[in-house]
């Protein structure tokens, strides 16, 4: 195993409710105190090792995608307590006051439903019943998005559904018509999701290092046109530069989704270092490091602790 870097995403507490996948501070520390601390490299010394061919197998790093306010006010006070730094991807049309759909959608599929099950119910109902199952008849969960293991057969036949059957334009017709439905709105949704200019420049002065995340986070950004590509990254780039007053070199790919054409046009913006979203992959370029998603982590320190707890115990009468 290369050495890589640890992703996470969105994390409760305070202000912030659960969401499906979240997790609070304390999971975040005892993560850290499970893959040791000493293991942790500060992210400028893991680019630094990544750039010059020096990183060891057991150097790791974290990085949180989509400049969500939930990671600045509760990952980022871990961090600080335990002295890390750590890189920061960032989506930047939020920061103009854009209203991207796929952090809402999964704030609203979240919160405004008992569980994600009921979503899912309430969601096929808007869909044409034959359609959808001209579209399940050969599906196979077990197959489908395989390098994710955390998936649930529920969440892998939602994104099949939405990626390969509706397709951005009709998924986005289905979602708004659902959420007007139940009475909420997307300016609601999105209120206190994502970190503003302020926030970034704070992470930045604290010695972390932001990239590049695309602009609009397309979910499909790969079967994109090269010059669509190129718009994202460019305006990402530009974006970023401008609030930051620095170019970023770092990226990383939006729902692992990059082709050739990307990784050059990336490498045409100057970005040095790049993380893919797994660790599928046997060989790895410099613009796609591997990345463990912190649900497979949990999954694993849960493990160990249930298997500590048993060898420790005393045995069960007969």
């Amino acid at each position: 195993m290369p050495a890589y870097g640890i992703m996470f995403h969105h994390f409760h507490g305070d202000s912030h409710a659960p969401v499906q996948g979240s997790i609070p501070a304390e999971d975040l520390a005892a993560m850290i105190e499970f893959v040791g601390r000493e293991h942790v490299l500060p992210a400028h010394e893991w680019q630094a090792r990544a750039l010059a061919g020096r990183l060891r197998a057991d150097h790791l790093c974290l990085t949180f995608d989509d400049n969500l306010l939930c990671q600045f006010e509760v990952a980022r006070p871990v961090l600080n307590d335990l002295d890390i730094t750590a890189f920061w991807f960032v989506q930047t049309s939020v920061l103009q006051g854009n209203l991207e759909r796929l952090e809402i959608y999964r704030t609203f599929r979240t919160r405004c439903y008992t569980d994600v099950d009921d979503f899912y119910d309430a969601f096929y109902s808007q869909l044409d019943v034959n359609e959808l199952e001209r579209s399940l008849h050969d599906f196979d969960p077990a197959t489908y998005l395989a390098a994710f293991p955390f998936y649930s057969d529920a969440d892998r036949k939602f994104r099949h559904v939405r990626d390969e059957m509706l397709g951005p334009d009709r998924y986005q017709e289905t979602m708004d018509s659902l959420i007007e439905s139940t009475g909420h709105t997307l300016h609601e949704l999105a209120r206190g999701l994502w970190m503003d200019a302020t926030h970034l420049r704070a992470l930045r002065d604290e010695g972390h290092i932001l990239g590049l995340h695309s602009h609009t986070h397309p979910t499909r950004l790969a079967e994109l046109p090269r010059a669509e590509q190129r718009r994202e990254y460019a305006e990402n780039h530009a974006s970023l530069s401008r609030e930051l007053g620095i170019a970023p070199t770092a990226v990383s790919h939006p729902c692992n989704s990059y082709d050739r054409s990307t990784l050059d046009i990336l490498r045409e913006l100057g970005i040095r270092l790049g993380f893919r979203a797994n660790l599928a992959q046997t060989e790895y370029g410099p613009l796609e490091h591997p990345r463990a998603d912190h649900a497979n982590l949990i999954e694993r320190m849960h493990a160990c602790t249930s298997r500590s707890s048993q060898a420790t115990s005393p045995a069960t009468p007969r």
